[in-house]
C-alpha cells in the first residue's frame, strides 16, 4: 500500500476544501492508497499578539516536518486555498528538505488576486512556492496558462471539484427536518449552503428577504454554514432581529456534514449570490440534487452553470437581483423543472466522482 499524507483543513468548520478530501479518502483509491492527514489549522482564537501567533505557527511547521520526515510517505498532497499560499509554501520546502514529493492542489479560481495585483515580494515567494512540487492540479484553464507563463516547466493540469452521487434523502428525515425549522410544506424554500459572511452575499440575501415576501408571503430562506469570518453569525442574527425577519429566515450555522442532504431535499431552489468563489461544492451538491440554481457569473461558476439552461445568473451584490430572481423561480415552475432537470444532468456529465476517480488515480500513479 502506498502512503499518502494529506495537508489540508480539518472540521470544525467543514467546506469545499474538506469535501474535496473526504470524497477522495472515502472512494475506491482506498484500496491502493492509505491517507493520512495534517491539519493545516488556522491559528487559534486564544492566541494573542504576533508572538503567540507566530510561535503556534512555528510549532505546526516543526511537527509537519517531524510527521513527513517519519512517516514513509510516497508523496505530500497539499490543498491550498490562495489566501494561504505563504503556508503552502512552507509545507511545500519542509516536504522538500524531508526528501518528499509534493502534489500542490489549488482551490482558488481568481488569478488576479492571487498573482496580478500582489505586491512584489508577495509575487516573489508564489513563483518560488510554484517551483517546489512535482505536479500542480488547478481547477480551471486559465490558471495553466498563468502559471506556465510563470514556470514554463511547471507540470500544471485541470482537475475539476467532483463529488459522489447518491440516493434521495429518506423523505421521513426531510419531513422531521421541515417541522423542526417551523417550514409546511406551503412554504417554497429558498436554500443557502455554504459559508454566511459578505463574501458570499448572505447580507445581501437578507435585504432582499422583504422584497420577495411582500409578494410571495410563502417563501422561507434557510442558510446553512458556518461564518466565514469571527463575528459574522452575530451580525447576521442581529439584522434578522432588526428587520424582523424572523418569519421567513432560518439562519442554521454549521450542521453535519451527513445532515447536509436533508437540507438540499428540503429545498424548492438554490441560492448562492458569492462575491468570489472557487468551483463551489455547494452548487455541485445542488446540482445532484436537481435543483435549479441562482447564482453569479464569478471564477469559475460560469464554466459551471450556463445562464437559462443549467442555472439563473445574476450580478453579485444585487438584493433586487435576487428577489427579481427568486419570484421569477417561484411563480414558473416549467422554468424551475427545465433548470433543475439541465442542472441535474451536468452534475451526471461533469461532476459525478466516477468521471474524475479515473482522473485523480491516474495523476496519484504518477506521482
Amino acid at each position: 500500500m502506498r502512503r499518502v499524507l494529506v495537508v489540508g483543513p480539518v472540521p470544525p468548520p467543514r467546506g469545499g476544501i474538506f469535501s474535496v478530501m473526504q470524497n477522495i479518502a472515502h472512494s475506491d483509491l482506498a484500496r491502493d492508497y492509505v491517507f493520512e492527514t495534517f491539519a493545516r489549522s488556522d491559528v487559534p482564537p486564544d492566541s494573542q499578539g504576533l508572538m503567540s501567533r507566530n510561535l503556534f505557527r512555528a510549532r505546526r511547521f516543526i511537527r509537519f516536518f517531524n510527521q513527513v520526515r517519519k512517516g514513509d510517505y510516497n508523496f505530500v498532497h497539499i490543498h491550498s486555498p490562495d489566501a494561504v499560499f505563504l503556508g503552502s509554501a512552507a509545507f511545500m520546502l519542509l516536504s522538500r528538505l524531508a526528501g518528499v514529493k509534493v502534489l500542490l492542489h489549488m482551490h482558488g479560481t481568481d488569478w488576479d488576486g492571487f498573482y496580478r495585483k500582489a505586491s512584489w515580494s508577495q509575487r516573489l515567494y508564489k513563483r518560488m512556492g510554484l517551483a517546489l512540487p512535482r505536479k500542480i492540479v488547478v481547477l480551471y484553464q486559465r490558471w495553466v496558462d498563468e502559471i506556465s507563463k510563470l514556470r514554463p516547466k511547471a507540470d500544471v493540469r485541470v482537475l475539476r471539484n467532483f463529488v459522489h452521487s447518491m440516493n434521495p434523502p429518506d423523505p421521513a428525515e426531510v419531513e422531521a427536518l421541515r417541522q423542526s425549522l417551523g417550514i409546511t410544506r406551503d412554504n417554497f424554500v429558498v436554500l443557502t449552503v455554504g459559508w454566511l459572511g459578505p463574501n458570499k452575499g448572505s447580507y445581501e440575501i437578507l435585504n432582499a428577504v422583504h422584497k420577495v415576501v411582500s409578494q410571495e408571503a410563502s417563501v422561507r430562506f434557510v442558510l446553512v454554514g458556518a461564518e466565514e469570518l469571527p463575528g459574522q453569525m452575530a451580525l447576521l442574527r442581529a439584522m434578522v432581529e432588526k428587520d424582523n425577519l424572523g418569519a421567513w429566515v432560518r439562519l442554521k450555522g454549521e450542521v453535519e456534514r451527513d445532515r447536509v442532504p436533508l437540507f438540499y431535499g428540503l429545498a424548492d431552489i438554490f441560492l448562492l449570490p458569492s462575491f468570489s468563489e472557487g468551483m463551489p461544492m455547494t452548487i455541485i451538491e445542488a446540482m445532484r440534487s436537481g435543483l435549479p440554481i441562482i447564482s453569479t457569473p464569478v471564477s469559475a461558476i460560469p464554466e459551471m452553470i450556463e445562464h437559462g439552461v443549467s442555472g439563473w445568473l445574476i450580478n453579485p451584490g444585487s438584493p433586487d437581483e435576487i428577489a427579481e430572481s427568486v419570484l421569477l423561480l417561484k411563480r414558473d415552475k416549467a422554468l424551475r423543472q427545465e433548470l433543475g432537470q439541465a442542472a441535474k444532468k451536468t452534475f451526471e456529465d461533469k461532476f459525478d466522482f466516477s468521471k474524475g476517480v479515473d482522473e485523480i488515480r491516474s495523476l496519484y500513479d504518477s506521482m
